[in-house]
């Protein structure tokens, strides 16, 4: 039996974008890569290449191996699944170092809130109608 076609590598060029960066925060990364033509960008100050390759999943790419280079560092990162790489990015905070952390939608998270909010504020309109009878009409 012979073995599947193993996808080549995808070849992702990582640079700083050196005018983004400020005196309290790092510059914003930037990934890109051409497949089939059709060219890639990502820009993210933490996980360009993370970012990059949930472009790349949500673009129908098939699954492979991903080579980051970054633009002045000798060596190379090897990321065996860019579709396992799409789950995760980077987070930083005062009390915490950069760290990996699951990657969440940022529009699922506003609508999260969103409904949050609204439900906190039904919750206030109830309250204040049972603390004062009089201001309630049947």
């Amino acid at each position: 039996m012979s073995e599947p076609m193993r996808r080549r590598p995808t070849i992702v060029h990582l640079r700083p974008g050196q005018a983004t960066r400020t005196a309290n925060k790092g510059c914003v990364w930037i990934a890109a890569t051409e497949i089939d033509d059709r060219r890639f960008v990502a820009r993210s100050r933490y996980g360009a290449a993370n970012e990059l390759a949930r472009q790349l999943l949500a673009a129908g790419i098939p699954d492979g191996p991903m080579i980051v280079r970054t633009t002045g560092l000798r060596g190379e990162m090897t990321i065996r699944s860019f579709h396992e790489a799409a789950r995760f990015t980077y987070e930083e905070s005062a009390s915490k170092p950069v760290h990996m952390v699951r990657w969440r939608d940022p529009a699922n998270e506003t609508a999260q809130i969103t409904a949050r909010k609204g439900q906190k504020e039904g919750v206030n309109v109830l309250a204040a109608s049972a603390t004062s009878p009089d201001a309630v009409s049947l």
